[in-house]
């Protein structure tokens, strides 16, 4: 409930911009789902939705995604085109990918 509470808030004011840090963390399953598809009609409404999430099966509901490791941009576009673009069939695994190639492991 805190989470939908904050959430609330954060919308009372009609902001063009969200900025949400790890908004699913703590909530189950359902709830996580119905938050995916709020975010989805607010952007098809014309607002701009940035979030941090670790759970990148997540992200995949994202339009454009960043990978960001110890303060750098490792890849951004879109789900499809970041797995794409490493092979991977997730975007953990392309994430996983793309670290090893910054740490100069390869891929």
């Amino acid at each position: 409930m805190r989470r939908r509470v904050s959430f609330a808030a954060a919308l009372l004011p009609d902001p063009e911009l969200l900025l949400l840090d790890e908004p699913t963390v703590g909530v189950d399953p359902e709830l996580r789902v119905e938050f995916w598809e709020y975010f989805q009609r607010l952007t098809k409404n014309g607002k701009t939705i940035v979030l941090t999430t670790h759970y990148l099966e997540e992200a995949n509901r994202a339009d454009r995604v960043v990978f960001l490791y110890t303060g750098s941009v490792l890849a951004t576009g879109s789900p499809d085109e970041m797995k794409g673009r490493t092979g991977a069939p997730t975007l953990e695994d392309a994430f996983l990918c793309l670290v090893r190639e910054h740490a100069g492991g390869g891929g």
